[in-house]
């Protein structure tokens, strides 16, 4: 989904390299995983499940299956996809806002919002789901990245004193789908997008931005 552009005219950045690499990680995984029951491994799929998706019960204590899992779920569980169309929903969904919150807010503080999103999208998870599991995917990091976007594009719009109906309007729309998108795929974690957005628009204001 589009946001609104603000500040100068100028085309969006590219994205910085640490996002470039997270993007070919997944990528390279899911690839990974696609390839692997054709050359005859065909659990391949389950067993990343078991030792990189996040698992609620294993947070509030369960027995892991190698050390160290519980603190190793919080970064690969982000890398696991369930399928392509999963992937590529995140992995572009990432690109879109991502160059516009590397533009309002510099490549670092991106890095700090995505990471923290990621962990804070699966703590929320853990606390509203303490039963379930796995949970995979970026979504959670991407929400947060998106809610940085809408509290930064939100300032900078209020400070040149421009409209922010279509921010409104695109934070309605994008609410509006994850809640259909919920409804129609109850497996979709919208725990995790929970934390995640929260956590970014927690960090956009702690952190503030770039002037633009």
């Amino acid at each position: 989904m589009p946001f609104p552009r603000v500040g100068r005219p100028a085309g969006p950045p590219r994205l910085p390299f640490w996002a470039v690499a997270v993007i070919a990680a997944c990528c390279l995984v899911e690839a990974a995983l696609w390839i692997a029951p054709l050359l005859g491994f065909a659990d391949a799929r389950q067993i990343a499940m078991f030792l990189g998706a996040f698992w609620s019960p294993l947070f509030w204590g369960g027995a892991g299956i190698y050390p160290g899992q519980v603190a190793a779920m919080f970064l690969t569980y982000g890398l696991l996809h369930g399928g392509p169309l999963h992937l590529a929903m995140n992995m572009i969904s990432l690109v879109a806002v991502g160059r516009e919150v590397t533009r309002l807010m510099g490549p670092w503080r991106f890095a700090v919002v995505y990471a923290a999103s990621q962990i804070g999208g699966a703590l929320a998870f853990a606390w509203l789901q303490p039963q379930a599991g796995p949970m995979i995917g970026a979504s959670g990091a991407v929400f947060g990245v998106a809610g940085a976007l809408v509290v930064q594009a939100g300032l900078t719009l209020r400070r040149r004193q421009r409209s922010t109906r279509p921010l409104v309007r695109a934070v309605v729309l994008i609410l509006g789908l994850n809640v259909a998108l919920t409804v129609l795929m109850p497996s979709i974690a919208w725990e995790a997008h929970l934390g995640g957005a929260v956590t970014g628009i927690v960090l956009a204001l702690v952190l503030g931005g770039r002037r633009v």
